[in-house]
């Protein structure tokens, strides 16, 4: 009877620590949270658009549009992950190659990855900080179109130096966390 106990006692608290996954109709995604990841939605979910931004776009928001900023505190840079949706028409805008003040620099090269059923183009760059003009961050920039919608993700560590193997994973794993519908 005390082994049966435990067993259920082990498995209640299995059940309230496991993650629980998170769905956004209006940006058309779900996800489950590595440890340590933090989710923020921006944007202006009241008109359902993204291409509206909400009260913190231009100010703390990364783009005037609407997304989900990921972020995890770590020990060589706080780590970030933004995910843009967007229509076929936002394609053609700007706004998407900024994440605040880091404009993406775009590459030739990229290579071709599955993810939960969706394939995406993925091509690894750097930032460039718009504001000093020089180099920034190392960052992965991920492509996807599912049915007649897009997505732009950014992943990349407030580090200037390469990332380590270990850091891409966790980077990895949180980008492999967000399900795309």
């Amino acid at each position: 009877m005390k082994k049966l106990g435990f067993l259920l006692i082990m498995l209640l608290s299995l059940g309230l620590n496991a993650q629980k996954a998170s769905k956004s109709k209006v940006l058309k995604l779900k996800y489950t949270l590595p440890d340590g990841w933090n989710a923020k939605e921006f944007g202006n979910p009241e008109t359902k658009t993204w291409e509206e931004g909400g009260a913190e776009s231009g100010t703390s928001g990364p783009c005037n549009c609407s997304g989900i900023l990921f972020t995890k505190s770590h020990k060589d840079g706080r780590m970030n992950v933004v995910v843009y949706p967007s229509s076929a028409s936002g394609l053609d805008s700007t706004k998407r190659n900024f994440v605040g003040p880091l404009q993406y620099q775009d590459v030739e090269k990229y290579d071709n990855i599955r993810n939960n059923g969706i394939s995406f183009q993925r091509k690894k760059s750097n930032f460039l900080d718009s504001k000093t003009k020089t180099k920034s961050f190392e960052v992965y920039r991920y492509f996807a179109k599912v049915d007649d919608h897009f997505f732009i993700i950014y992943a990349w560590q407030e580090n200037m130096q390469f990332l380590t193997s270990l850091n891409q994973k966790l980077l990895f794993d949180m980008v492999n966390a967000i399900e795309l519908f």
